[in-house]
């Protein structure tokens, strides 16, 4: 008589287990990931999505070392810009904040994502040293720019570490929209730079050849004649994605 009475009930209960199996599956099905394109620039899947997020505090930049002999032709001091101009197609502004060098993008405007270049304005290197503290923040490319002018320019760019052996640095000849890489860095030389952190990046022009250094190693040279002199500065992408600090511009330094 018991187990007549059960079979009505376990039945029902068994249908029941099995649906509340089913819905426990289903919310554990993985939610649609977020696909990294390929390329060279990985930015992070919780990066800021419009220019107004909120930015954690950058801390003051180290000092830059000792300076090795020749002049100083340029160097930011941390307020005025009056010497220096921005190059790029995009509506974003170069400002001194908080002592650093940032770029500044209108509310309404969306990142670009397009080489956002600062320059001097009217001083031209030919032979000589170019060095800067840089901060990235958001993952993008960076770097140094040197003998600029109307025709083209020299650009050290520099990628954030990724899981991958591709290489994270090289140096390009940029002739109008066209860019060529010269000469590129080895994963094994250099694996990147760190996030959120100061790098000491210096570039060195002694005629035709360009050498580029990471906190003290040199991590990438290139021979190239093409660009004699013109003016130098930084650069990044137009996303306010980095703050650079403490540039200067030697001519004819040696260390």
């Amino acid at each position: 008589m018991s187990s007549r009475k059960l079979i009505p009930v376990v039945v029902p209960l068994a249908a029941l287990v099995l649906l509340v199996a089913a819905l426990v599956n289903v919310g554990a099905q993985p939610k649609p990931g977020i696909r990294i394109p390929p390329g060279e620039v990985v930015d992070s899947p919780s990066a800021r999505s419009m220019n107004e997020t909120a930015r954690r505090p950058v801390p003051e930049a180290p000092a830059l070392p000792v300076a090795g002999q020749g002049a100083t032709l340029m160097a930011f001091d941390g307020s005025s810009l009056d010497d220096w101009q921005s190059l790029t197609d995009t509506n974003i502004e170069w400002v001194a904040e908080g002592g650093r060098l940032q770029q500044r993008l209108p509310m309404s405007d969306i990142p670009a994502y397009e080489p956002a270049l600062f320059v001097t304005r009217d001083a031209s290197l030919t032979d000589g040293v170019v060095e800067a503290m840089v901060y990235p923040t958001s993952g993008s490319p960076v770097g140094i720019v040197l003998r600029g002018g109307s025709e083209g320019h020299y650009r050290v760019v520099l990628h954030a570490t990724a899981p991958n052996d591709k290489s994270k640095a090289w140096i390009e000849r940029v002739t109008g929209s066209v860019s060529e890489r010269i000469a590129e860095a080895p994963f094994t030389t250099f694996a990147g730079y760190n996030l959120e952190t100061w790098q000491h990046v210096k570039v060195t022009a002694r005629g035709s050849e360009i050498s580029v250094a990471v906190d003290g190693r040199t991590i990438v040279s290139a021979t190239d004649n093409k660009y004699a002199a013109g003016w130098v500065g930084v650069w990044t992408l137009a996303d306010q994605g980095a703050s650079f600090d403490n540039v200067r511009i030697q001519r004819g330094a040696a260390r």
